[in-house]
């Protein structure tokens, strides 16, 4: 009897927590944006609401390279309240395809957000890599054999 008791205290309490628990739900999680120049700083906002009953709250908010920096509410998101987290990626020296990732600590659990982005160089690929070789140039470390 004093198990089924114990059994039975903890599954309602299962049942009380899971409840009141908050839950980040995003419009969108990944991204495809439009091909920029590279050079070009990128702006990508991701919305969301709190669908949960209780309180949001957005413990750390890391960018997968230091090249994007996020911004993010550190303020408790109510029950019901719609908020956004700003992605914003700086694509100099980052020409070619582009995949970065946000990776969010929540009273929620882990979110992971992405976006892609073709980055365009800002000069002629194609001259930059087909100089000729000179020899009179410091080539330490490799040879062009």
């Amino acid at each position: 009897m004093r198990n089924a008791l114990l059994l039975f205290g903890i599954l309602l309490g299962q049942i009380a927590w899971s409840q009141n628990r908050p839950e980040a739900t995003f419009i969108e999680k990944g991204k495809q944006l439009d091909e920029v120049k590279e050079g070009t700083m990128v702006r990508t906002v991701y919305y969301f609401t709190n669908t949960g009953n209780a309180d949001l709250i957005l413990n750390k908010v890391a960018p997968s390279c230091g090249c994007t920096i996020a911004e993010y509410p550190k303020y408790p998101i109510k029950p019901g309240a719609k908020d956004s987290i700003v992605a914003n990626f700086d694509t100099h020296d980052r020409p070619g395809y582009q995949a970065k990732g946000i990776n969010i600590e929540s009273n929620a659990g882990p979110i992971n957000l992405v976006f892609e982005v073709m980055v365009a160089p800002s000069k002629d690929i194609k001259s930059y890599y087909s100089k000729p070789y000179n020899p009179e140039e410091n080539h330490e470390g490799h040879n062009h054999n």
